[in-house]
């Protein structure tokens, strides 16, 4: 295989990010059959900007669904409407994992340890027309928690 292969990914490309802001009731029950916990944080709202997308969530149209195994790794299922700022409706569905984060191993922002790993790959459902590319395109993200009110910052990327 060759460098200039066209089956190999090339890199990386930014195509947006996402503000995500999470309402204050969560919901964490457990232990379940076999260790671990289940998780539901509903979002409230948040908006998207970057050179591919930009737009909001809509508000209360979804949530973080974790599974919080024995071992502390989050498993994250999360979905939420978008709407472009041209009226676009698109489904987003997130799937990844965060690992808590380790004092004194791990950066801290704004006083808020940040996790060791939280990185996701998202599908999106999205109608026929100038954001289609995002239902072809296969784009991979991360994340970083915020306080102040309480929030995530979610990154992507496309595969080129």
């Amino acid at each position: 295989m060759s460098d200039n292969d066209p089956q190999v990914p090339a890199g990386l490309e930014y195509v947006f990010e996402m503000k995500v802001f999470f309402r204050p009731e969560r919901c964490i029950f457990g232990p379940l059959p076999g260790g671990g916990h289940k998780g539901y944080t509903p979002c409230s709202s948040g908006e998207i900007y970057g050179p591919r997308l930009s737009g909001k969530i809509v508000p209360d149209s979804g949530a973080d669904f974790a599974d919080v195994r024995g071992d502390g790794v989050v498993v994250v299922k999360s979905h939420y409407m978008l709407e472009a700022d041209d009226g676009t409706k698109i489904y987003i569905n997130n799937n990844g994992y965060l690992v808590p984060g380790k004092e004194g191993v791990d950066e801290v922002v704004d006083g808020v340890l940040q996790p060791g790993y939280f990185k996701f790959s998202p599908t999106f459902v999205v109608p026929e027309g100038p954001h289609d590319w995002m239902g072809k395109t296969l784009i991979v993200g991360a994340g970083r928690r915020c306080t102040n009110p309480d929030h995530s910052i979610f990154t992507y990327y496309a595969v080129t």
